[in-house]
């Protein structure tokens, strides 16, 4: 199956922030076995970046090839020491952090102050006509921060919104033998602009499971913890990947795992900021 790669990031981002976007190959199914091909991205081939003088480190699954769906950027951020990105604009862009392990204490325009978010919770910032911000992690934090184009032709003409949503906001359900926690989507408690977006963790024992996927999305696979085969295809800790068009997937955990899955569009209709 021949494949083709043809987005081009926007060098305003690329140049800012270090970003890229990554398209992985089609999926198919072997006429022969039957057996899904994935790309697996493991850490060492993401985009690694140590900042100030190595107290933060992110690793990028999106960086180095085009962008897909309505995703613009992507980082995974351990804090090896308290570390501070300095005020900085956005415009436009729609952005959830997840906060996993540790805090980070935030400030913008918006609210005018600073606001601590501890372990579990997650920030949605709607960047609209602009605004700036500034944000600490604590040491020893894990999270993740993701970008979303939510139509720029739209939202540059919306004030700027934030929320925080705290770690009692989101609670773990039991769903066909594994743990899941929803944190943005339909049924979820954050909604954002961009559209088709879902944002879930699954907490996998060892054994072999089934998930539920919607066929008219993308979905995003980061392994957060653990080893899992995925479609028989071997993922390690903060190894990514990614499927569309299909119902289910299935896994083959071979140790306990805790699984990242975003569902975005595999469309929109509106034309992206990558592609003007």
């Amino acid at each position: 199956m021949k494949r083709r790669y043809f987005l081009k990031l926007s060098s305003t981002i690329g140049v800012l922030f270090g970003t890229s976007g990554w398209a992985f190959a089609n999926i198919f199914k072997s006429k022969k076995t039957h057996k899904m091909k994935l790309h697996i991205k493991s850490k060492h081939q993401q985009q690694s970046v140590s900042l100030f003088g190595g107290r933060l480190h992110e690793n990028k699954p999106l960086y180095g090839e085009p962008l897909y769906s309505n995703l613009i950027y992507w980082a995974n951020v351990e804090a090896i020491e308290e570390g501070a990105f300095p005020m900085h604009p956005h415009e436009g862009i729609e952005i959830l952090t997840f906060i996993f392990e540790g805090g980070l204490e935030h400030y913008d325009t918006a609210t005018n102050k600073w606001t601590p978010l501890p372990a579990d919770g997650v920030q949605h910032i709607q960047a609209g006509s602009g605004l700036q911000h500034s944000e600490k992690y604590w040491k020893g934090s894990r999270a993740f921060q993701i970008w979303f184009d939510p139509d720029f032709s739209k939202a540059l003409h919306k004030a700027p919104y934030y929320k925080d949503y705290q770690a009692n906001a989101f609670q773990w359900i039991y769903e066909k033998g594994y743990k899941v926690k929803s944190y943005a989507g339909e049924d979820a408690p954050i909604h954002t602009d961009a559209p088709g977006v879902s944002a879930k963790r699954y907490k996998l024992p060892k054994g072999n499971h089934t998930i539920d996927l919607n066929k008219n999305s993308f979905h995003s696979f980061y392994l957060m913890e653990g080893k899992i085969e995925i479609e028989g295809n071997d993922m390690l800790k903060d190894s990514f990947t990614k499927t569309s068009d299909i119902e289910n997937i299935n896994l083959n955990v071979t140790e306990d795992s805790e699984l990242f899955i975003l569902q975005s569009p595999i469309k929109v209709n509106y034309k992206k900021i990558t592609n003007r």
